[in-house]
This record gives structure tokens, C-alpha cells and sequence, in this order.
């Protein structure tokens, strides 16, 4: 189960049994860290939790003291992760991690800890986009408003009607992005809660089992389509949210979504491919040498008013990156580990060329 999953299976838990939930979520970064702003976990009263906010060094402090520094309402700490023996520029507590860095977390509980979770909860299940806005002022922290992205294409309200963070989640929808503003002697983070990108996996043979796994594990909402019965059953694939017949996924998938054709039947992968080149996917990737993947469009671009070479371009053939391994848990690490690259924007250089930690 993915770590939202966990939070969110954590909270509804919490929830059914009375017990109190207090919220910590990474609101800025300052150097190195290993979470981004967003990461958060979750505490309840009975002493359970979910989620992290670092490398697990700031897990256990946090748990410790959240209750009591959130006795008054929402509060903002400051934690170093520089190592023991140095302090950080802003004179915060070193934590040992060793990243030299500073991680702002903001602590809440109550009512605004419960709408950002339902709003977390409705990105992940329902797909529905939304904006949070959480002040960052030591007297007045807290989550001020959260924008929720309406199928009609308007918006719904939670929190105040204070028009400043009302203007800023607006244009946090608009853009899809997150970031930090400071606006009139305030600061603010401004969230965007994307809904998980689709994948749908067409084909549910044995090997398309650990790349639905890693999938949801990634909090990808996936699809698995087949058109033989003895395989498309949910209970092959219980993290999937769902399993249906080819010709019903090709009518729901849309040119936002990702596709991966593995069926390993030529008949099947050209059904697939009639219906999804013509879309002109985020990302379509075909299992397969590159010789078979060209004799299939070869065939049906014409069916599909398409050049041959209009649909090799958009084709990661053969999917995945290279990575080495031939077992079907290879082969999908390699798939999801390019679908992630892709779907970023990232050219999936290693971390010590990027320089990078985890961005």
C-alpha cells in the first residue's frame, strides 16, 4: 500500500474509533532534505501513525511533542538536519540526519486536519483536484482555505473567504502547481493536490501483476483491461481499481492518461493500438522487440489516418528503461521506472550526475 494510502486507511480508522488525528505537513525546505513540501504523516491519540516528513529522524520528535504544541491551535517548527555537532544558520535543534537542511512542518489538528485529509482522500480516490492554502505565520498558522476543482469546471469553497487566498488557490488551479508566496508581510504555502495519473495496463498476464503493484504503489490510479475473461478478474489484481473488458478501456481511456499494451497477443496489441494512437497519449509504451511493435503499426495506420511515422513517434517501444533483469519484476520495475520519468518530466539521469536529493 502506497503512503497516502496508509495515511488515508489510517485516518478513516481513527475516525471510526473516536480517537483524535493531528496532522504534520512539510510546508518548506530550506538546503537539503529528503521530503519535499507536501509529505506528510499522520498521528492519532491512541499512539499510532502514518507517513513521513524525513529520513526518520524527525518522525519520533514530532510524534512526541505534536500534541502539546498544537494545544493552542496549529503551529509551525522548524527542524535542522544538519548533523549533531553543527547548527543551523536559524539556530533550530539539529536533528543528526546529516542533509544540512531545515524542514518547516506545519502541525494541525481539529477541524482543518480533517478537510485537508478529505481533500487528500477525494484527489486519491475520487481524481478530483483542489488547492490548500496554509498560512506559515507563527501567530496566525494554520490551513486558511482549501479550493476544490469542480467538474463543471467552477470551484468549491472550504475555510474562510479571505479573497488574498482565495485569489492564490485560484491561480494554484490554474497552473496545477504548488509554491511557496509571500503576499502583504504574509506567508503562505499554496498546495496543489493533483489527482494521481491514470495508467491503464492492456493485458493481464503474469507479468502485468508487479507492474500494477508498483503502480499502486505509487499511487497511480490503474486500470487492467483484457479481452479474455480467465484473466481480467479483480482478484488477480486487488490493488487495481479496476478490471474490465478491452473494448470498455478504450472507451474510458483519454489522451491525459498513460497506457501500457502487454497483452502478448498480436490481435490484442493491435486492437489496443487502433484505439489509442489516435489519442495522442501522455505516454503509450508497447512490450515487445521494436521489429514486431513496426509491423503492427505498420498495419493499422492506415486503418487510423496516421503515418507510420506520426505513431512510431509516440511509441516507447520497447517500454521501459534499461535497467538490466529479465524476471517479470525486472521488466516492470524498468516500465514503471520510465512511466515515472515521463510522467515528471525528468530524463531519469542517476541522482549523482543530477546532483539532486530526491526533487
Amino acid at each position: 500500500m502506497s503512503e497516502m494510502r496508509q495515511i488515508l486507511e489510517l485516518w478513516k480508522r481513527a475516525q471510526a474509533a473516536g480517537d483524535a488525528v493531528c496532522l504534520a505537513t512539510v510546508v518548506g525546505i530550506e538546503g537539503s532534505a529528503y521530503r519535499r513540501p507536501g509529505a506528510r504523516m499522520v498521528l492519532t491519540s491512541a499512539g499510532l501513525r502514518a507517513g513521513t516528513v524525513s529520513g526518520g529522524c524527525l518522525e519520533g520528535e514530532i510524534a512526541k511533542k505534536a500534541w502539546w504544541l498544537t494545544e493552542q491551535g496549529a503551529s509551525v517548527q522548524r527542524y535542522s538536519s544538519f548533523f549533531d555537532d553543527e547548527l543551523a544558520a536559524g539556530g533550530e535543534m539539529p536533528y543528526g540526519l546529516g542533509c544540512g537542511g531545515t524542514v518547516v512542518v506545519l502541525l494541525e489538528r481539529g477541524e482543518a486536519a480533517r478537510e485537508t485529509l478529505e481533500a487528500l482522500r477525494r484527489s486519491v480516490e475520487d481524481r478530483t483536484a483542489s488547492v490548500v492554502v496554509m498560512d506559515l505565520g507563527a501567530r496566525t498558522a494554520g490551513t486558511v482555505l482549501i479550493l476544490e476543482e469542480l467538474g463543471t469546471g467552477g470551484y468549491q469553497r472550504k475555510g474562510g473567504a479571505d479573497a488574498r487566498a482565495e485569489a492564490l488557490a485560484a491561480e494554484a488551479l490554474r497552473g496545477r502547481s504548488s509554491r511557496t508566496v509571500e503576499s502583504e508581510g504574509a506567508e503562505f504555502y499554496v498546495e496543489y493536490l493533483a489527482p494521481p495519473p491514470a495508467l491503464f495496463v492492456f493485458g493481464a498476464g503474469d507479468d502485468a501483476q508487479p507492474l500494477v503493484e508498483f503502480a499502486t504503489g505509487l499511487d497511480w490510479h490503474v486500470t487492467v483491461a483484457d479481452g479474455r475473461s480467465q484473466l481480467a478478474r479483480s482478484d488477480r489484481f486487488p490493488e487495481a481499481a479496476r478490471v474490465m473488458g478491452m473494448r470498455e478501456a478504450l472507451e474510458a481511456v483519454c489522451a491525459a492518461d498513460a497506457a501500457v499494451v502487454m497483452t502478448h497477443s498480436y490481435e490484442q496489441d493491435g486492437e489496443a493500438l487502433r484505439g489509442l494512437l489516435p489519442l495522442g497519449m501522455r505516454y503509450l509504451g508497447v512490450l515487445g522487440p521494436s521489429r514486431r511493435t513496426e509491423r503492427l503499426v505498420t498495419e493499422i495506420a492506415g486503418e487510423i489516418g496516421l503515418m507510420v511515422e506520426e505513431c512510431l513517434a509516440q511509441l516507447h517501444s520497447p517500454v521501459g528503461l534499461d535497467l538490466g533483469g529479465h524476471s517479470p519484476a525486472a521488466i516492470a520495475l524498468s516500465i514503471a521506472a520510465e512511466l515515472q520519468a515521463v510522467l515528471a518530466g525528468r530524463g531519469a539521469k542517476k541522482l549523482s550526475v543530477a546532483k539532486l536529493i530526491h526533487v
